[in-house]
């Protein structure tokens, strides 16, 4: 019988912590899957303590050579069998109640097609909260992801469906590029609570490969403001990746320029209705917020600025939001003193 539940783990040379995130999945409350780890031609001993698990759910495929993290996603979804697929790293660890709850999630929301959930990163401790619904999740995939891809199970079928696979295109960006193409056939969720430890390491893709990352989503990112109505100029491309990447001069000036800007996007979408009105500018809110503490240096130039911005009223701010701020402002000065 074929498993409810594929847990898809490519492994290139993961001996260190491949044997934790194994049994972090062998011992989970949900029995009926199957841990499809796909080796990349490793040449350290990560198939060897693979093998070394007596479990016949555990199947082991290794690739003829190294053929990149893009092609071994994409030969798993070809080879899962489950209903569900399930996203694992061979470096991180599942909560023993991960697939039962998104397996759960799923069955009971047939209109989403990704299920996420909130991670936490060891060992600094750090847990990231995505947003829970749909809509939120689209307008962060305006600058940003909205799932955590190491988190996430969806429905193998649906993807099949729609000829969704990774793109070698958009390497090191390959899940942001894919959950832009899937938000038009489906609906996205993230349950509200860690269901995966995400382990930080110096060798990490995200680390070793921050510049390229940067460089390759600008192109995704200028494709987002375009669909808009809005066709930016060179120097209003140049600052809506500055705006978005927490990069701004430090300059009352550029956060002029910033407001203008995001003020311009949020004018846009209200004329095209591409994004929920609400929840969009809750979103450019966040970014303008976000920049404006990142440059609290300039005191209380910055403070009034964000706080005078016509995006707070627009992204209908919460006092415990103003007070958030107040708290960012505070903890920023005393780093400046």
């Amino acid at each position: 019988m074929e498993p409810r539940v594929t847990v898809l783990m490519p492994v290139f040379n993961g001996a260190g912590f491949v044997a934790e995130a194994v049994q972090s999945i062998l011992g989970q409350s949900c029995q009926d899957f199957e841990l499809l780890v796909i080796d990349d031609g490793s040449t350290d001993k990560s198939a060897e303590l693979v093998l070394s698990y007596d479990d016949p759910r555990i199947r082991l495929v290794k690739n003829e050579h190294n053929l990149g993290l893009v092609a071994s996603l994409n030969r798993g979804l070809d080879l899962a069998r489950g209903e569900y697929v399930a996203r694992m790293d061979a470096d991180d660890i599942s909560r023993p109640k991960r697939l039962a709850r998104q397996v759960a999630f799923l069955d009971s929301h047939p209109e989403v097609g990704v299920c996420g959930s909130w991670v936490r990163f060891f060992p600094d401790g750090y847990v990231w909260k995505l947003p829970p619904t749909s809509e939120e999740i689209r307008c962060r995939q305006f600058n940003m992801v909205g799932v955590a891809h190491p988190s996430v199970m969806l429905r193998r079928g649906l993807f099949r469906e729609h000829g969704l696979y990774y793109d070698p295109a958009y390497l090191h960006l390959e899940d942001f590029e894919l959950w832009g193409r899937a938000l038009a056939y489906m609906q996205f969720a993230n349950i509200q609570e860690v269901l995966l430890d995400y382990r930080i390491t110096a060798a990490q893709v995200s680390s070793r490969h921050r510049g390229e990352q940067l460089a390759a989503v600008a192109p995704l990112r200028l494709k987002k403001v375009q669909e808009l109505g809005v066709q930016p100029s060179a120097a209003e491309q140049e600052l809506h990746e500055q705006v978005v990447n927490g990069t701004l001069p430090v300059d009352p000036r550029q956060l002029d320029r910033a407001e203008r800007w995001l003020l311009k996007l949020q004018a846009a979408n209200r004329a095209a209705g591409i994004y929920e009105h609400g929840y969009f500018s809750q979103w450019l809110l966040h970014i303008w917020f976000s920049e404006c503490r990142r440059l609290g240096s300039l005191g209380a130039c910055s403070w009034r600025r964000c706080l005078g911005s016509r995006l707070w009223s627009a992204g209908n701010a919460s006092p415990w939001r103003r007070l958030q701020a107040a708290g960012a402002w505070t903890l920023q000065g005393l780093r400046h003193v």
